[in-house]
């Protein structure tokens, strides 16, 4: 009867293989096996970030855990032969992006909750190759006050100009806020030369 009420402690918490066939761990050892197969997974991925450059599925490490979403994508350039006076975008019947030397050449950016003072536009020749910066977005090159009291950022010149300037072909347009940050708006023109124009009749400029 005695040996049936042995003191706990007496009894083995970790039996030897071959007493029973397994292998028993305490609380101890499964505790440090623990922290030792952490240890093993921490440094596996730390290899694999260091062979993929990312987070492991080949994505960038973001260095200060950034949550912060890229940039908005430019607003689309509206172009036309007209623009409305009371809205200041292209007018209804007069959108086009081609056009000819005696067209109005007017384009337009969607309304924004703040219209700046002044913006940059750089026209960039896109066609017959290597692109080509025709004209840069800087001051006195590509700077164009906006006029007080204006909706929306636009603007019209007579076509002749342009084609002086910089010859027909095709061209992709930007307008910055700063030439230093991503473009407010952005859009794509096309200057055709000796044909039939494709544009409404075009108006005198506002």
């Amino acid at each position: 009867m005695r040996q049936r009420f042995r003191p706990l402690r007496a009894r083995v918490m970790a039996r030897r293989p071959g007493e029973d066939g397994r292998f028993t761990l305490d609380t101890r050892e499964r505790r440090l096996l623990g922290w030792i197969a952490a240890i093993i997974i921490v440094i596996g991925i730390a290899i694999v970030v260091g062979v993929l450059g990312g987070n492991a599925d080949g994505t960038p490490v973001d260095p200060g855990g950034s949550t912060t979403p890229s940039a908005a994508s430019p607003l689309a350039i509206a172009f036309g032969t007209e623009l409305d006076a009371t809205t200041w975008q292209v007018a209804a019947g007069a959108s086009t992006d081609r056009f000819i030397e005696s067209d109005l050449f007017a384009y337009a950016v969607p309304p924004t909750a703040t219209v700046p003072a002044t913006v940059y536009v750089e026209v960039v020749r896109t066609g017959g190759g290597v692109e080509e910066v025709v004209q840069a977005p800087v001051l006195g090159e590509g700077d164009q006050p906006v006029p007080a009291g204006r909706p929306a950022v636009a603007f019209s010149v007579a076509a002749t100009n342009l084609f002086t300037a910089f010859g027909p072909g095709e061209y992709r347009m930007r307008i910055f806020v700063d030439p230093a940050v991503e473009p407010l708006a952005e859009g794509t023109f096309t200057l055709v030369g000796d044909v039939a124009p494709a544009s409404a009749t075009p108006s005198s400029s506002p």
